[in-house]
């Protein structure tokens, strides 16, 4: 509770972030083509200079909004800015081109507006007290938490299982890159003095996510459609969308709690949860209900927009607890809190409560928020839509440039960038998760750390590693996570074969 309150008080004077942070992410939604993510991998260098409370706050705001923004060109020009959008282009534009745009942007703010508030309830009851359990790890448990996070996004990345776990381990593996902490010897320096401190994750990061987008959307030569420049969205119109969802309360609960426990699951992301909740929505649907969707249901779109929102909420129960980011955002806040050498992991509470608590309070006041400033910039944030994605291309790549720059003031950081923003380009194109790689890169420092004290607990023996009960246990979890999926598709195929031999009468 003691730290409760400092958290609280401590938002006070970094409130002006969630607004600010609000209003960027729905403009850069807003925009097709670009992303939150993309974004606060691009501003990094300016929010690490930045109190690390404010520095967090802004970023989850940011996050949030842009799942918002994401909203105003799905629905009026149906080209949403990443997949998460998909569903909400789906549902949204229909009712678009039925004269009912002001509606759809209202329910899609509205439903995200409940998602956040709730994700905020059960984020700051449950966050704690997993805490506490969390305080149970010791370096042994730690390291299997790593490996465990490495595995949870390779899991579910479009190209398989094997990939992301490639690129997991070649992001640990790049991480070792710098000077041995215990010997003192250079690794994989090649006699480069700028890599004797490591590999710079910033710069990374700005390539992988940010800067790959450039090149993926030079390649693709995106155009925005021709659209009817006198459409006008009303307030009366953005009511009746509130109206609309209020109208729908198990809807929003239902969502709301399946983007809560997807964005608990390290990697899974927005666009799991809409589609899961989505699917949902159609499920549990009354049968004169389910023929609406696909041409406009007022249920998918609340189902879906709520479980966005939801989800950036839940994203922040690993990170808090494990020090294991639930997405690119995520990632973005964990180099924050690296960057001020906050405690990451689970003794975050225990000696930056009020920062952590501050983080967890701030939803509350972005939700409050969301409805009010994304139903004033819904206008605004229509004629962003239309900017030509061939001006923003140069002007995000320099903002690139000058952001890979800014941290170290090094050219040699520059050159980095450029490297892993091919490495990404490449990736996404053949299916392998940047992500993946990300979190391997950000925590090869902390597994390695914790690798050697588990060692020297162990007197130099990995037995430690594989005696101690709760390590047994998330050894256990680990395991099923890897080979469940395939006994279980085993076990369909054979029963599959059984039925197929013995036809019923």
């Amino acid at each position: 509770m003691e730290h409760a309150i400092q958290g609280l008080l401590l938002l006070l004077p970094a409130a002006w972030a969630v607004p600010a942070g609000l209003m960027a992410g729905m403009f850069i939604g807003a925009i097709p083509g670009l992303s939150g993510s993309g974004m606060l991998a691009v501003l990094l260098p300016v929010l690490v200079t930045l109190p690390p409370e404010i520095g967090l706050i802004f970023s989850i705001s940011l996050y949030a909004g842009g799942e918002v923004g994401n909203s105003y060109p799905s629905i009026i020009l149906n080209m949403p800015g990443d997949a998460s959008g998909a569903i909400t282009a789906t549902e949204g534009h229909p009712l678009m081109l039925r004269g009912q745009g002001g509606q759809a942007l209202g329910m899609a703010v509205t439903a995200s507006m409940f998602g956040a508030m709730l994700a905020g309830v059960a984020t700051l009851s449950a966050t704690p007290m997993l805490a506490q359990v969390a305080l149970k790890f010791s370096s042994v448990e730690i390291c299997i938490i790593v490996l465990f996070g490495i595995t949870a996004i390779a899991q579910i990345s479009g190209g398989g299982l094997l990939k992301g776990l490639l690129f997991g381990f070649l992001g640990l593996l790049i991480a070792t890159t710098g000077t041995d902490p215990m010997w003192g010897s250079f690794r994989g320096t090649f006699d480069i003095v700028y890599l004797y401190d490591g590999i710079p994750v910033i710069p990374v990061l700005i390539g992988l996510l940010a800067f790959s987008e450039v090149l993926l959307a030079m390649e693709a030569g995106v155009e925005n459609p021709k659209v009817d420049r006198s459409i006008r969205i009303t307030l009366a119109s953005l009511w009746e969308g509130f109206v609309t969802t209020i109208k729908l309360p198990f809807v929003v609960l239902r969502s709301a709690i399946t983007g809560i426990l997807v964005g608990v699951v390290p990697g899974a992301g927005t666009t799991i949860a809409s589609f899961l909740s989505y699917q949902q929505a159609i499920s549990l649907a009354p049968p004169e209900e389910r023929k609406e969707f696909g041409k406009g249901s007022k249920r998918g779109l609340v189902a879906t927009d709520c479980a966005n929102n939801a989800c950036v909420g839940g994203t922040l129960v690993p990170l808090l607890t494990l020090g294991i980011p639930g997405s690119s955002a995520g990632a973005v806040m964990l180099v924050i809190m690296a960057y001020h050498n906050l405690e990451v992991g689970p003794r975050l509470f225990a000696r930056h409560g009020d920062i952590a608590y501050a983080v967890l309070w701030s939803q509350f006041l972005a939700a409050t928020l969301m409805f009010v400033i994304g139903s004033v910039i819904a206008w605004f944030a229509y004629r962003l839509a239309l900017i030509p994605v061939k001006v923003l291309i140069p002007v995000v790549a320099v903002f690139c440039l000058i952001g890979s720059f800014a941290t170290n003031q090094y050219v040699f950081d520059m050159g980095i960038m450029l490297l892993f923003a091919v490495i990404g380009y490449v990736a996404k194109k053949q299916g392998y998760s940047v992500v993946a790689l990300l979190l391997g890169v950000i925590l090869g420092s902390v597994f390695e750390a914790h690798l050697n004290r588990g060692l020297r607990m162990g007197f130099g023996s990995p037995e430690i590693f594989f005696t101690r009960p709760l390590a047994l246990f998330l050894w256990a979890l680990l395991l099923a996570m890897l080979f469940g999926p395939l006994i279980w598709n085993q076990v369909k195929k054979r029963r599959a074969a059984a039925g197929g031999r013995h036809p019923a009468p």
